[in-house]
């Protein structure tokens, strides 16, 4: 799925959603990272990433590539401060149907409608 939308946030700054790319791979794990950090409500640590640079880019182009899965970034100012994404459970035909949900957001961005429109990317 492609996906790029440009969003006014609640604060009047823009804000762009978009497909993660290859080429984000560091910016995603800093942002992991970070989001990470910052609150104890995502499924782990900052430290439990697993993922290097060369791991993050491959996740990325299969994101990119698939069918049924994507990896959406939002940026602020051309700096990613949050991102959402679907990941398929299974392949099965029993399985097909279910899938997990992420969404994260840099603090710094909180209540500014960020979250809210990746959820609804990742609806679209």
């Amino acid at each position: 799925m492609k996906y790029e939308k440009i969003i006014r946030l609640k604060n009047g700054k823009q804000c762009l959603l978009r497909n993660a790319f290859e080429s984000d791979a560091q910016a995603v794990i800093d942002i992991f990272n970070l989001t990470h950090e910052e609150t104890d409500y995502l499924l782990s640590y900052s430290d439990e990433h697993v993922l290097d640079i060369e791991g993050e880019r491959k996740f990325l182009k299969n994101k990119f590539d698939s069918e049924n899965e994507v990896q959406i970034l939002a940026l602020v100012d051309n700096v990613v401060v949050g991102m959402a994404g679907i990941g398929a459970i299974g392949a099965t035909y029993k399985l097909k149907h279910r899938a997990e949900l992420g969404i994260s957001v840099a603090k710094e961005f909180w209540s500014l409608g960020i979250g809210k429109a990746l959820m609804e990317a990742c609806i679209e």
